[in-house]
């Protein structure tokens, strides 16, 4: 466009001199043709230039780690108009691993639709978000330029390559204490009324004993109570050894889900140190559960899950710690 613009300029400069040293008849109509010659392009593209419409789109909502994502940026022109070119700014981050790339591309005569498709080669998991930045469309001369509202951004999970561990044993008569609906008790129907005592889990309460009987009333768990598998990693390290870790953590929920096992999936944000807990009762719940994960950062250097104390409301668990060197078995 600099270019085109300094040209004009230069023609325009020349039948302005050729006017003053001449005022010959042609000389005057050089000097208005080439002064009229930008505005009449602009309003033969201005219809086209504000009809352009941008859309971006990802080729799959999920890859594994090292196949290619991909992304189409569609540029459409709802007038059969000239539109010299239309520039933008791509940039494509992944929010685990902080990698970011970018740059500036065009696209030349969008009549009537015209799309670009743009590759990355996956090296590390995480939820990559690719967005548009910066849309500019020019007219036909190419010497004025008019923005384009930028598409809403489209992300794609890299997932990790699940790396099964083989049978899980639990401890001896140790059940699976499920995750739960909203408002059912932890150890479902199997269990007895008792009064309130100080120190109660509020999960605990029969709310609606409670009413009836115009005083709290608490569950009673059985005494055979079965323990929870909570796998646990830590969020941050060398890229390699994260990538491990999701990799044997996938692995492993997948086989306790395999043998019909619910679980938990537990880690602390690396920065702010906030507890992630997610259950896991199916393939479902285990894509929730990645996808925050990798929306999660992971810095070189963090906060571990394996400082605090591991708990659970209405009962023990059983927990499996999982890295990027080698999956442990914890204990209650």
């Amino acid at each position: 466009m600099l270019r085109r613009r300094i040209a004009y300029a230069i023609a325009l400069l020349l039948s302005l001199l050729g006017q003053l040293l001449d005022v010959g008849y042609l000389f005057h109509f050089t000097f208005f043709a080439v002064l009229a010659f930008p505005l009449l392009g602009l309003l033969i593209s201005l219809p086209a230039m504000l009809g352009c419409r941008a859309k971006l789109t990802a080729s799959s909502h999920s890859v594994a780690r090292g196949e290619v994502a991909s992304w189409t940026l569609s540029l459409t022109n709802r007038f059969r108009l000239p539109v010299a070119r239309t520039s933008y700014r791509l940039r494509v981050a992944n929010h685990m691993s902080g990698e970011v790339h970018s740059g500036r591309s065009v696209l030349r005569d969008v009549m009537p639709e015209e799309n670009r498709v743009w590759t990355l080669e996956t090296d590390h998991c995480g939820m990559v978000e690719c967005r548009t930045e910066r849309i500019w469309v020019c007219d036909c001369l190419g010497l004025f330029a008019l923005p384009v509202r930028a598409p809403s951004p489209s992300t794609v999970l890299v997932e990790p390559v699940p790396e099964h561990p083989g049978p899980i044993e639990l401890p001896e008569g140790a059940g699976i204490l499920g995750p739960l609906p909203r408002g059912r008790s932890v150890y479902g129907e199997n269990y007895e009324l008792r009064d309130y005592r100080p120190g109660d889990s509020l999960r605990m309460i029969h709310w609606k004993m409670s009413a009836k009987r115009d005083g709290l009333i608490t569950r009673e768990p059985p005494e055979d109570i079965r323990l929870l598998p909570v796998l646990t990693f830590n969020h941050f390290g060398l890229l390699e050894q994260v990538d491990r870790t999701l990799d044997r953590l996938e692995g492993t929920s997948a086989a306790l889900l395999e043998q019909d096992r619910p679980h938990e999936i537990r880690w602390v944000h690396p920065e702010t140190g906030a507890v992630r807990r997610y259950p896991v009762g199916g393939r479902r719940d285990w894509e929730t559960c990645l996808a925050a994960i990798l929306s999660d950062p992971a810095p070189l250097r963090g906060r571990s899950i394996l400082e605090g104390t591991l708990r659970q409301e209405g009962g023990p668990v059983y927990q499996i710690h999982i890295d990027g060197k080698e999956a442990g078995h914890g204990s209650p």
